[in-house]
């Protein structure tokens, strides 16, 4: 089966997820944004990347060039059924999800897993929270935190870069806060805590603030009243187009987030 995996719209962020991915299943990665796939190559240089702005009109092509499509996006049902009225093609549409967090049980987030094609299912964790909110399971694989087997794989280069693009004095111990954004679930801390984190951030302590992108895009008027306080503080640096989630962990001495996956992240370490 002839497979692709897709980066559509801005969500870079999502790079970190569907980049290991397409490497571990040795797939191209599509991308319809230029400042994604700019990225796609900086940071994952292991996999082929290509960019297609016009992936709508494109559709055909992919019809005859791919019999899968993964992306950590739901997938509409409507387009399974595009596939085969107009390109009389059985796609499969496989849902990746982009992290293990505890997402899902204030509002219905979790309930258009019912509706995919195929999806690719972290572990018993992400199994028992479907059970629970009576969420049916349709056709499924358990993958495992392939995320960290390529860290681990790649972990030189990676580690590298991040020493590079995040140069903490390493005679300081390093607090990691990576917020969530501000979801159907009012998960996010950064509204409420983010400002009291940067004013109390001890002087012999690094600060990484690792920031989620859809805290700008929701919500840029509250982000910059907080995000302002950063510039005063010269031990803490200010994350923004980094995807690579696991060379940040391994800097950090200790973590402080909310119900984002990237607390699953670092039990790792």
């Amino acid at each position: 089966m002839r497979s692709v995996a897709l980066n559509t719209g801005s969500d870079f962020h999502l790079l970190d997820h569907i980049a290991p991915l397409a490497e571990r299943l040795q797939i191209p990665l599509i991308t319809t944004e230029e400042f994604n796939f700019t990225l796609a190559k900086r940071y994952y240089p292991q996999i082929e990347v290509r960019y297609i702005p016009d992936l709508e009109f494109r559709l055909g092509q992919i019809a005859e060039e791919f019999d899968a499509l993964f992306e950590c996006k739901y997938w509409q049902a409507h387009l399974k059924m595009m596939f085969r009225q107009l390109f009389h093609k059985e796609m499969v549409l496989v849902f990746c999800p982009h992290g293990q967090s505890d997402k899902g049980y204030k509002t219905p987030l979790l309930a258009p897993f019912a509706t995919q094609d195929a999806v690719l299912i972290y572990g018993e964790l992400m199994l028992e929270m479907l059970q629970e909110l009576n969420v049916p399971i349709p056709n499924h694989a358990i993958v495992g935190n392939y995320r960290l087997a390529f860290y681990q794989k790649y972990r030189s280069f990676y580690d590298t870069l991040a020493a590079q693009e995040i140069p903490i004095d390493r005679s300081k111990r390093t607090l990691l806060y990576a917020p969530t954004w501000d979801d159907a679930d009012g998960a996010t801390s950064f509204f409420e805590d983010g400002k009291k984190v940067i004013q109390q951030l001890p002087s012999d302590w690094n600060l990484i603030l690792k920031l989620h992108p859809l805290l700008e895009q929701r919500s840029p008027a509250a982000f910059y009243r907080v995000v302002a306080l950063a510039e005063k503080k010269p031990n803490l640096f200010l994350i923004h187009a980094f995807p690579p989630v696991y060379p940040i962990l391994s800097m950090a001495d200790a973590y402080l987030g909310d119900i984002s996956s990237v607390g699953y992240d670092f039990l790792s370490f």
